[in-house]
């Protein structure tokens, strides 16, 4: 394979990712997996190559793991968001009780809170 096909693979693959952060930010999962199928395209591309390392190659390769660790805190912040959110509507959650208390008034409904009050 010549420098500039590897190039043109390497233009193709950092194009699938900013397609992929583009998905990240508007929470599109759906479409995550087509995605990844896509760049696992890549990988036989990339072990197959032998030849010279140019400077333009260098360039795609250092904007290919930016992108790459981008997209990565991405879907960290999206886990780590989720996790909050289950785990604050679990704690909200209590047990189904009676009507009425032992002094004859309305259980007062417990207020659920989204947002973790200590730092």
């Amino acid at each position: 394979m010549l420098a500039s096909e590897f190039e043109n693979h390497l233009r193709r693959f950092l194009r699938i990712l900013r397609k992929e952060k583009t998905i990240l930010i508007k929470n599109q999962t759906a479409k995550l997996a087509a995605i990844v199928s896509q760049k696992e395209t890549f990988v036989a591309v990339f072990e197959q190559y032998q030849a010279a390392i140019t400077p333009t190659i260098q360039q795609l390769i250092s904007e290919i793991q930016t992108q790459q660790a981008e997209n990565l805190l991405l879907t960290q912040q999206a886990m780590s968001y989720q996790n909050m959110l289950m785990t604050t509507i679990k704690n909200n959650m209590q047990p189904a009780s009676g009507t009425y208390s032992k002094y004859k008034q309305p259980a007062q409904p417990v207020q659920t809170m989204l947002v973790d009050r200590e730092v």
